[in-house]
């Protein structure tokens, strides 16, 4: 990608009730491996974690209270970014911005803070680009048991 232009367009991240505050117009990219037909919203699959990423956090991870899986599903899903395909995605999206488009990558993940959306935001970074989460979570969760 191009760095020496300073996208115009704004990145946001989501959960679909975080779209409720989105205030301007925005291409509307849903990154998650399946899921229903959303009105509105373009899936871009090549964002989504790869199937092997997302089977073992559903079979090995996503009923872990404690995050102690995060790293290294970071570390793997950062690694996936730079599959051809999902560069290909990415540069898709950086496109986007660069003709002032707006751009909100959704997903369903309650806390953006354990999601590949935040991820995904994240790598353009350094390209000038900030992310903004729609639907921060801003207390941390307290485990009873």
């Amino acid at each position: 990608m191009n760095a020496s232009r300073e996208p115009s367009g704004r990145l946001y991240t989501s959960n679909l009730p975080g779209l409720k505050r989105l205030k301007t117009q925005a291409d509307r990219l849903l990154v998650t491996r399946a899921g229903a037909e959303i009105s509105n919203v373009e899936p871009v699959r090549a964002l989504s974690p790869s199937p092997e990423l997302f089977h073992m956090y559903l079979d090995e991870w996503k009923d872990r209270p404690d995050k102690s899986w995060w790293p290294e599903y970071e570390r793997r899903f950062r690694r996936d970014l730079e599959s051809e395909e999902k560069l290909t995605a990415l540069r898709d999206v950086y496109k986007r911005l660069l003709r002032g488009r707006d751009v909100v990558l959704i997903c369903f993940c309650k806390d953006h803070r354990y999601c590949h959306r935040r991820l995904v935001g994240e790598f353009f970074a350094e390209y000038g680009v900030r992310a903004e989460e729609l639907n921060p979570v801003t207390v941390e969760q307290i485990d009873l048991f």
